[in-house]
């Protein structure tokens, strides 16, 4: 995506201190979507925007909606997204609070769908990530699993509660393996809201569990750089209104 981020800026008629504050947006928002756009990740990107003056808002708005419009264009969205200021009150959450996970530890029928949430909300693993694990990351005697994203390596200490809900997916290629494949990323998403919805909490989407998973390592003494590498950012931008 930092292609195309590039081939936008190159697309405008602006000077250089324009081009470079157009960048840092875009690069922003990238970090908060993770190069994914839709709804869910979209709305996450606009809570981030609350505590910014409106001027601040206006201008990260403006840069977003002119890159998702260039996106459409060249057929990168099936659709157009117009991203407006969050002013609703219901919408407003500038203080995330940690809450209760014990519900994710309820006996339930949906099995891949709570795996996929422990592993967010215990891990701070992304759908995608959890996607592409392997039965080679999964090491059950060290209690470690080795997530690999682009060139960056890293290796996370597995509660032991969550070994049980491993133990039984080592049959195959992937950890959620459809015949030596890899799921889609909308069978993930299917998963997780089937479960989450069945302990009553359809508001605990992937974006709400990996946040849980931020505010109790920060509630446990983490700082941002060590998040960040838990985490597998490349900077800790997005991580900013934890501070």
């Amino acid at each position: 995506m930092k292609d195309w981020i590039a081939a936008f800026i190159r697309s405008k008629s602006i000077s250089s201190n324009s081009q470079k504050s157009y960048t840092y947006d875009l690069q922003q928002f990238m970090e908060v979507t993770q190069g994914q756009v839709n709804q869910q990740t979209l709305l996450t990107y606009q809570q981030t925007l609350l505590t910014l003056k409106p001027a601040a808002q206006k201008r990260k708005l403006s840069a977003v909606n002119q890159f998702l419009y260039f996106l459409y264009e060249e057929g990168q969205l099936e659709r157009f997204y117009k991203l407006k200021a969050l002013t609703s009150p219901a919408s407003i959450k500038q203080r995330p609070q940690v809450e209760e996970l014990s519900p994710l530890w309820t006996e339930t029928a949906f099995l891949d769908g709570q795996t996929i949430a422990l592993l967010i909300g215990f891990l701070g693993l992304t759908p995608s990530e959890i996607a592409e694990l392997t039965v080679d990351d999964l090491n059950l005697d060290f209690q470690v699993l080795t997530v690999q994203k682009g060139q960056t390596k890293r290796v996370l200490d597995i509660p032991k509660e969550i070994l049980p809900y491993l133990e039984n997916r080592l049959t195959g290629v992937y950890l959620f393996d459809k015949k030596g494949q890899t799921y889609s990323r909308q069978w993930f998403f299917n998963r997780l809201t089937e479960f989450v919805s069945s302990i009553g909490r359809s508001d605990w989407t992937a974006q709400k569990l990996r946040e849980q998973y931020i505010l109790g390592q920060i509630k446990q003494g983490k700082s941002l750089d060590q998040l960040v590498k838990q985490l597998g950012l490349k900077s800790s931008m997005s991580l900013e209104k934890y501070k």
